[in-house]
């Protein structure tokens, strides 16, 4: 009898910590990718999606996130960095591999989203990954999640009803890889007869072009933890310092006020290097007399901002870095003045490219005036069509001469309104004064 209680007890025993163990396996808020989505509530981003299938009426599209790069023999891999398409319109940017497959004709579901399978061993190195079922629907806010291995399987059945395939983009070079999905279209093509292409490559574009109020607000925040970085580099820099002394001084500034992450790899380049565009080797010194050019920024939860600045390492310009400064600002406001919703960009371009022409130095400007931001530092944008109100765009001419050892560039961002545009990135100082009112503060 007491070894029949014993057994008994020790089966009820067993069923409870089995209970609590299923319980604490499901992970709990901050465990777990997808972790949910971000900066917004997974109902902004099903109003996304709902807009482009508005907009698709009928067919199918496929939109692949980025994938990760490996890292050789189990060090560590690079940091991820989701693809600004799928993160608009799901707001998940730590899934790498993930599809989103819209279908506007279903009647019910008609969004799935796909992940890569997991590997549990895999995921004892890197991170931990949610198990299929209620909970990565409930944080994600997509319809149907499935993996990856079902993608083409899902996406032949329901091309068989829908009988067209839209390419959002991107359109990219004969030399490149084919898109995955094109590759992917070509593939169903071959298996469902009657099924074609149509090409919506700007819809995405256009739709990515205007921000939306809480877009501008992230894309502030992104600007306020820049702005204090900048300041700190021009307060903290003095010759002898390295650029990659500098660098670190304004890369804490960035993360001190706000800063989640770097909008892009910081370019801190004296004297001579500033002459390349994208000089990131950062190993030379800051000597007396050189100018000192940062195009650096911060990002807020995948929101990136861009700003250049250029400034005497002894704070204190030369006539002639003066008068070569003056110019680049000059062509700045040239540009800036025409910078209104509905103007073509070929337009306010050449409005600074003027500035330089009649100074004898456009040879010296060696690259585009300006591009939009937003989840990318370069967001998409067709230079064809005129600049809409709610575009996020750079103004940044600049002056690049190696036999005078020095490059300047000076960029900042802007809101493009109905009227005008209002400037971003104010309060970071731009003219000689503001510059060297602010090196000697």
């Amino acid at each position: 009898m007491e070894r029949r209680q014993f057994l008994a007890g020790a089966a009820a025993m067993s069923l409870l910590p089995a209970a609590d163990a299923a319980a604490q396996i499901l992970p709990g808020p901050g465990f777990g990718t997808p972790l949910g989505t971000r900066p917004f509530a997974p109902e902004v981003y099903r109003a996304r999606r709902a807009r482009l299938m508005a907009e698709l009426k009928t067919g199918l599209a496929v939109i692949h996130g980025a994938t990760a790069f490996g890292a050789p023999d189990n060090t560590i891999a690079a940091p991820f960095t989701q693809n600004g398409d799928f993160a608009w319109l799901t707001g998940i940017s730590d899934e790498p591999g993930a599809v989103l497959v819209l279908a506007p004709g279903e009647a019910v579901v008609k969004e799935f989203l796909f992940l890569p399978s997991r590997d549990v061993e895999t995921e004892r190195w890197e991170v931990e990954r949610l198990p299929l079922g209620s909970l990565i629907e409930q944080r994600t806010g997509v319809q149907r999640v499935q993996r990856t291995a079902r993608l083409g399987g899902v996406v032949t059945q329901l091309a068989t009803r829908a009988k067209e395939l839209h390419f959002l983009g991107p359109v990219v070079s004969a030399d490149a890889p084919v898109p995955a999905a094109l590759e992917l279209y070509s593939k169903v093509m071959a298996r469902v007869p009657g099924t074609s292409i149509r090409d919506q490559s700007g819809l995405l574009t256009q739709m990515r072009s205007v921000k939306e109020p809480r877009e501008l607000e992230w894309l502030n925040k992104a600007m306020v933890a820049t702005r204090a970085g900048h300041l700190a580099a021009m307060k903290a820099v003095k010759p002898g310092m390295t650029e990659r002394q500098l660098r670190l001084v304004l890369e804490e500034g960035f993360a001190n006020a706000g800063g989640t992450g770097l909008a892009y790899n910081s370019i801190v380049a004296a004297g001579r290097n500033a002459a390349s565009l994208h000089y990131v080797v950062e190993t030379g010194p800051i000597r007396d007399g050189d100018l000192v050019l940062i195009d650096a920024a911060a990002a807020v939860d995948g929101y990136a901002c861009d700003v250049t600045r250029t400034f005497p390492a002894n704070g204190r310009f030369t006539a002639t870095q003066r008068a070569d400064y003056e110019l680049v600002l000059a062509a700045q406001a040239a540009a800036e003045a025409t910078l209104k919703a509905g103007v073509s960009y070929d337009v306010f371009e050449d409005a600074a490219k003027q500035v330089f022409r009649r100074a004898g130095r456009i040879d010296d400007f060696i690259h585009g005036l300006g591009h939009y931001v937003g989840l990318d530092v370069h967001d998409p944008f067709d230079r064809s069509k005129p600049i809409p109100a709610g575009a996020v765009i750079t103004i940044e001419p600049g002056l690049y001469t190696q036999s005078a050892n020095q490059g300047i560039r000076i960029e900042d961002q802007y809101l493009v309104t109905a009227t005008g545009s209002e400037r971003m990135s104010a309060g970071i100082p731009r003219s000689i004064a503001e510059i060297e009112a602010a090196m000697r503060g």
